[in-house]
């Protein structure tokens, strides 16, 4: 059966039909629509609906339609509805709570409000164009996973799928060591995504992926698909990972170690490194990454987080965040060809402060 997932929304118009109808066409999940109540009469009308749900899509703004008579947002509900689910005797269900909402109403209140962000799984953007493939995929795979880590208790081993957790940093699974610390599914789930998924470090995504590996995606074309399936042994298989796909870094690390003869993937350029990984797995058509505008270096790393390409962290400018990164989380960056020529379009995305005085440099070099 498809998951099911109730969408509060305070208006009843043509958008939000069209989140109902961009879901349900997709086929992936199953969305129903209701307007918010008052806020105690909400609160435990979805404590018991909620048994027979899913997951819950949460407008971020539930104040805006003047025949309502409601008086809060989103955030009130997630964080009532997680408070809930620590407390036994209230028997309420965890499931994932998803934003969504105008990029203007997001970015007024949501961005602003850090202590809101941890309460939602993801969030996404009422636009033009949603890719609601995309979207569903990743619901799905909140559904799935927030189902399984319910129907029993799981340990860290068990959600991440390694047994060998020793051969990462072991300050990524302390808090869940403790066997007589009760973990709900939340913990797991949230951990997981905002601490493991979000951040280059013990995981990378496939953009990253390919900048260590030397690879432009493009121009590699289909021997770029058949390099991921060599290297499925190294992705992550654990919750969620349906819905994101990411790549264990030190897994990535020993085959390249084992297959160019104890070479380190960090000491090789991109020509050297997809040399390598072309002669062992015959793939003639990889072609290694060219730096971007105003970089020399092809020691890449990590990619600009507005252009998508690689990039050496040192040609780089680290990105502002609004939390303080965790011991294994890696800074994300930016080019300074996307700083002073393409513009930063990115919502939310800018260099952080100590970066500006370096970039007036380089920007005043250029004009001389």
């Amino acid at each position: 059966m498809k998951p099911k997932f109730l969408y509060i929304d305070d208006e009843d118009d043509a958008s939000v039909a069209a989140v109902r109808d961009g879901f349900n066409d997709e086929n992936l999940i199953e969305v129903s629509v209701e307007q918010p109540q008052d806020f105690k009469a909400q609160i435990k009308d979805l404590i018991v609906k909620l048994n027979d749900y899913d997951g819950l899509i949460l407008d971020f703004r539930l104040n805006q339609n003047m025949k309502l008579d409601v008086a809060y947002n989103a955030p009130a509900i997630a964080q009532e509805l997680r408070m809930s689910v620590a407390e036994p005797e209230i028997n309420a269900k965890s499931i994932p709570i998803i934003l969504c909402s105008t990029d203007e109403r997001m970015r007024a209140t949501y961005d602003a409000d850090m202590t809101s962000h941890d309460l939602f799984d993801y969030k996404f953007l009422k636009g033009d164009e949603p890719d609601w493939g995309r979207f569903s995929r990743k619901l799905n795979s909140l559904a799935d996973g927030y189902n399984w880590l319910n129907s029993e208790n799981r340990s860290f081993e068990d959600v991440i799928r390694r047994n060998d957790i020793n051969n990462l940093d072991p300050r990524i699974s302390e808090r869940f060591k403790d066997p007589d610390e009760k973990k709900i599914s939340y913990d797991f789930a949230n951990f997981i995504i905002k601490n493991l998924f979000n951040h280059p470090g013990a995981m990378i995504k496939e953009r990253v992926l390919a900048a260590r590996l030397g690879v432009d995606i493009e121009e590699s074309g289909k021997d770029w698909l058949i390099l991921l399936e060599k290297l499925d042994e190294c992705k992550y298989k654990g919750l969620f990972s349906d819905g994101w796909n990411r790549w264990w870094m030190d897994k990535i690390n020993g085959l390249f170690k084992d297959i160019s003869k104890g070479k380190r993937l960090s000491n090789t350029n991109a020509e050297q490194r997809v040399a390598i990984l072309s002669e062992t797995y015959e793939l003639k058509n990889l072609k290694a990454a060219e730096p971007i505008k105003y970089c020399t270096s092809k020691s890449f790393w990590t990619i600009c987080e507005e252009t998508k390409r690689p990039l050496d962290p040192l040609e780089g400018f680290k990105v502002f965040e609004t939390v303080e990164l965790k011991s294994w989380q890696e800074p994300k960056y930016l080019s300074f060809y996307a700083i002073a020529e393409v513009g930063i379009k990115k919502k939310g995305l800018r260099e952080q402060f100590g970066e500006k005085e370096r970039i007036q440099y380089m920007k005043e070099n250029l004009k001389k």
